[in-house]
């Protein structure tokens, strides 16, 4: 009876796995048609479903609470779908980063935390709108307004998210820049085109791995 409990438990964990991975995957789809939409290119085959795959699956294996997992794995979505277009185009367009900002902090006002989410926003907005004043090329408005929505989160996760979400990025973007000029010719005349690496996937990853490390 027992070895036929635990066969049923570990069905139903593989089956809840398997679900949420496919939930990823199909919600890779559609931010891999949204992103498309919103940079005027198409994103290369299969990487957004990868992507929210992966995503799913992280998501699920953090946290045992299913309204949980379900929210994160879709702020993952909102991240790789923004992540994708700032590749593309290298550019962070208005509504999808602002209306997603504005969305986190009502719900997370909703839930009684929007001043964490307030105080995440700005913790990790302020400093990069300060940069942004004062070298524009060096670190674009979209970064700036990216921030308030990944530090929403990261207030909501903790100081530990909040201080990887701000200290990490610089680092992931330094070394993506090294990758991309060691294959810097077919950097030039792939899909991704020519120019500075975007910041905006790298403040995305190091919010990310702030929230797993927090959960």
């Amino acid at each position: 009876m027992r070895a036929h409990g635990r066969l049923q438990v570990v069905v139903g964990e593989t089956a809840g796995v398997l679900a949420i991975a496919i939930a990823g995957a199909l919600m890779g789809t559609g931010v891999r048609r949204v992103a498309g939409s919103l940079a005027g290119r198409r994103p290369p085959p299969v990487c957004c479903e990868a992507a929210c795959l992966v995503v799913a699956i992280l998501a699920d294996t953090a946290s045992t609470a299913a309204t949980t997992v379900w929210a994160t794995t879709l702020f993952g979505g909102w991240c790789v779908c923004l992540s994708t277009v700032d590749l593309l185009v290298r550019r962070l367009p208005n509504l999808p980063t602002v209306g997603g900002a504005l969305v986190i902090l009502t719900v997370a006002a909703a839930a009684g935390r929007g001043g964490e989410a307030v105080v995440g926003a700005l913790l990790l907005a302020a400093p990069l709108c300060v940069t942004h004043v004062i070298s524009p090329r060096s670190l674009g408005a979209g970064d700036v307004k990216l921030a308030l929505g990944l530090g929403a989160v990261a207030g909501l996760a903790g100081p530990t998210a909040l201080l990887l979400g701000a200290v990490l990025p610089p680092f992931l973007t330094a070394g993506a820049g090294v990758l991309a000029g060691v294959i810097r010719g077919r950097w030039r005349s792939g899909t991704y085109g020519a120019g500075p690496v975007p910041h905006g996937p790298s403040m995305c990853l190091a919010t990310g791995v702030g929230l797993l490390t927090a959960g």
